[in-house]
């Protein structure tokens, strides 16, 4: 139990010390608040009172908001720099065969790696929730301007739950592009990539409801009229297109699970020409 904990506390301060972590958290956290004001500011200027941009200035309607935001692009971007620095790093360094040999066990190993990384994508949820608090509130002050009609904290926590899923997803998209590249910055390509590149496409009516950009967001039930204000993604269908929900979504964490494990069952201490 000690040196499951001791491997727990030393994942957990890799991460959090990690410069790209704390950089991407960053620039990420950075982009929801200019999107927050942004929409604040769009639905100041149009005077509405009841749009989703305007639910931050109150807790619950922050913490709806981060969900959303975690669950797309800024979460997805979270994602990647954590398999980046609490995987690929070590790759890119040499270091992982060495762990292999200090802690036996590769598939418990990067469990744990996935688990403190899904840890700290939830708890950037809640850290971004305060940061979009404070936005929502200087905003509301700034310009007497204030919601009327918020999500409640039952929905906000569906929300949260909903977004939790996606994170999941997320986090294995990402340790698979990691296994895959074995580059820190490989990996963030490989896992932002595909969302950037193949966004055009989600505007063809025959190939959307395929998509797995569609499945997201109708799974997350993303409003129409807060993109690029709550968050960033390429398609909000209505709730019940038919689109695939969750079952969809975790089949496509099991492929990628796969693929991890497909990649890194090569993995030791020493090649074979050794």
């Amino acid at each position: 139990m000690t040196g499951w904990f001791a491997c727990w506390y030393a994942e957990l301060r890799k991460a959090v010390l990690s410069p790209v972590v704390l950089l991407s958290a960053a620039g990420a956290a950075l982009l929801a608040a200019v999107m927050g004001l942004y929409g604040f500011r769009h639905a100041y200027r149009h005077f509405e009172d009841g749009a989703p941009a305007t639910y931050v200035d109150e807790p619950a309607g922050a913490l709806w908001a981060a969900a959303q935001h975690s669950g797309t692009f800024v979460g997805l971007l979270v994602a990647g720099a954590l398999a980046g620095a609490l995987y690929a790093v070590e790759c890119e360094s040499g270091m992982w065969p060495s762990l292999l040999a200090a802690r036996p066990g590769r598939a418990r190993l990067l469990a744990l790696k996935g688990a403190v990384a899904l840890l700290l994508t939830t708890a950037f949820t809640v850290v971004l929730a305060a940061v979009l608090f404070a936005v929502g509130r200087m905003a509301a002050g700034v310009t007497d301007f204030a919601t009327t009609e918020g999500p409640g904290w039952a929905a906000a926590a569906q929300a949260a739950a909903r977004s939790l899923v996606v994170q999941i997803l997320f986090v294995t998209v990402a340790f698979a592009a990691a296994s895959l590249t074995r580059r820190t910055v490989g990996t963030m390509a490989a896992a932002l990539g595909p969302v950037i590149v193949l966004a055009p496409i989600v505007g063809i009516d025959d190939i959307a409801p395929l998509h797995p950009q569609t499945w997201v967001a109708a799974w997350l039930r993303l409003p129409d009229e807060a993109q690029y204000a709550l968050y960033l993604w390429t398609r909000e269908p209505s709730p019940g297109t038919g689109t695939p929900g969750v079952a969809a979504l975790l089949a496509l964490a099991a492929a990628h699970l796969g693929v991890l494990a497909l990649a890194a069952r090569g993995d030791r201490l020493f090649s074979p020409a050794d």
